[in-house]
């Protein structure tokens, strides 16, 4: 049912906009860091830690990010949005000291902590959804969905830069200062949200069960992608997922506040959503984080380029191009739907990488794509997607389908891993070329689940008043 205006977002001057707003880009620099820092240093991470380190970090890091977003987000409707947020980055702080290590193990085990502030994402914008509207949103959306590509373009050179010079570690020094930075203004600067938190208790037997069903999906990619989809491992994984599903669908049935509420989850306005999300970062997103860096070093099937140059042709102008109209893109979404302007992005990317792969021996071609590239997926794309999981929810779990949605991206990205990393190592002559239509064929899949996603009427109305997205009820 709707809901009227909150007096706290009548409230709100704009100088508390502005510092509520720095306050949420540190959080999401702190998780977004690492994630975009680490493309230019691909090879310095293998050739330290061992072949395949690189892979090796990522698949914890992204299972982490999906397991918080399922739990942890949903928590916040009960204990609040700014004690989650705080905790998880001082989590993620914690696991960045652990990445300075020598030992792949430990550097595992941080890199896990790390993925844990995925859920930085939603916080953020189940926040600005109770605290903004309007124009105002659709603007500060697309400021947050401009983190996804990195600060403005800077970090991915200065990445390449520091990593030459001092090598990978000297990135999680600098994330780690990021994210203290973060804790500081999050506590200072987010109001706090105490009258608004959701009625009931927390599902935590629901918790668990959706938890085995996303490590089991997450691990079964991971695993099929390297070992076979047939193979033993894999196999344990998906049956792991499936009883961890079936679980979860009897004990959604008996309690009065179910974790997940899986009677929208059936619904086009939320399970299309989860689909388009994992096939846009299991193709596009990989393309930007993975195929093209490690094509661009590749001394053999690639260009043969070092980290800064890396970063300076194919990471940092996308990026800058993203900074710059994702804004605008927010502001777009509001006017014409944010699910419509999902699908232009689909398809124009679709044809963005297609290129690719017809120019992929052309250096100076792929690096110009790259820039359209910047624009049609991490702003137009992005921007919307980012925003769909808070937009769609239902006002009974408003922190379902977010945390669910925000699990998809890790799951996502495993999924492009799996696929991609056997390709790309395969190192014959047309190998990133394959990739590239890879993930051609996976971004026309999302555009179908794209049309089937039935949207859910966007209005000007803050979902709750003092920070929370929590259902109430009207007078």
């Amino acid at each position: 049912m709707s809901q009227p205006p909150s007096s706290e977002t009548d409230s709100l001057s704009r100088r508390q906009i502005v510092l509520l707003v720095a306050a949420l880009v540190f959080s999401l620099m702190s998780f977004s860091l690492n994630a975009t820092m680490l493309a230019p240093a691909v090879r310095d991470i293998n050739e330290t830690l061992g072949p395949g380190a690189f892979v090796a970090m990522s698949t914890p890091f992204y299972l982490a990010g999906a397991l918080a977003n399922v739990v942890l987000i949903r928590w916040s409707d009960y204990i609040g949005r700014k004690r989650v947020l705080i905790g998880i980055v001082v989590v993620m702080c914690i696991g960045t000291a652990l990445c300075l290590s020598t030992s792949l193990p430990v550097v595992v085990v941080g890199r896990f902590l790390q993925g844990t502030s995925n859920i930085t994402y939603g916080l953020a914008f189940l926040i600005l959804r109770a605290r903004l509207s309007g124009a105002t949103f659709g603007v500060c959306c697309g400021v947050m969905a401009s983190i996804n590509g990195g600060v403005a373009g800077g970090d991915a050179f200065l990445a390449g830069i520091m990593t030459d010079a001092f090598g990978y570690r000297s990135i999680f020094a600098l994330i780690l200062v990021v994210g203290l930075i973060a804790v500081a203004f999050v506590w200072k600067w987010v109001p706090a949200d105490e009258a608004a938190r959701a009625e009931g208790r927390m599902d935590w037997i629901g918790a668990v069960f959706i938890g085995l069903t996303v490590a089991g999906l997450t691990m079964f990619l991971s695993n099929g992608g390297h070992q076979g989809w047939g193979s033993t491992p894999a196999l344990i994984w998906l049956t792991a997922a499936v009883v961890g599903f079936l679980a979860l669908v009897v004990v959604d049935r008996r309690v009065d506040h179910p974790l997940v509420a899986l009677k929208h989850m059936r619904s086009r306005e939320a399970w299309p959503l989860l689909v388009v999300t994992i096939l846009v970062m299991g193709s596009f997103m990989v393309v930007l984080g993975f195929i093209v860096p490690a094509m661009a070093e590749d001394p053999d099937s690639g260009f043969g380029l070092n980290a800064t140059m890396t970063a300076l042709l194919f990471l940092t102008p996308g990026a800058v191009v993203q900074v710059i109209t994702a804004p605008f893109i927010g502001r777009l979404a509001v006017r014409i739907g944010f699910v419509t302007v999902l699908r232009a992005g689909i398809v124009a990317s679709i044809v963005v990488v297609a290129l690719m792969a017809v120019f992929a021996d052309h250096k100076y071609a792929v690096a110009a794509l790259m820039v359209v590239f910047g624009f049609t997926c991490t702003a137009v794309i992005l921007t919307p997607l980012s925003s769909l999981g808070v937009l769609q929810a239902s006002d009974e779990a408003p922190g379902a389908l977010p945390g669910i949605a925000n699990a998809s991206y890790g799951m996502g990205f495993t999924l492009g891993f799996a696929w991609a990393g056997p390709i790309v190592g395969s190192g014959t002559d047309s190998t990133f070329q394959q990739a590239f239509w890879f993930a051609v064929g996976i971004g026309v899949v999302a555009l179908v689940f794209s049309l089937i996603l039935r949207p859910k009427p966007f209005t000007d109305e803050t979902a709750a008043p003092a920070g929370s997205t929590a259902h109430q009820s009207s007078p």
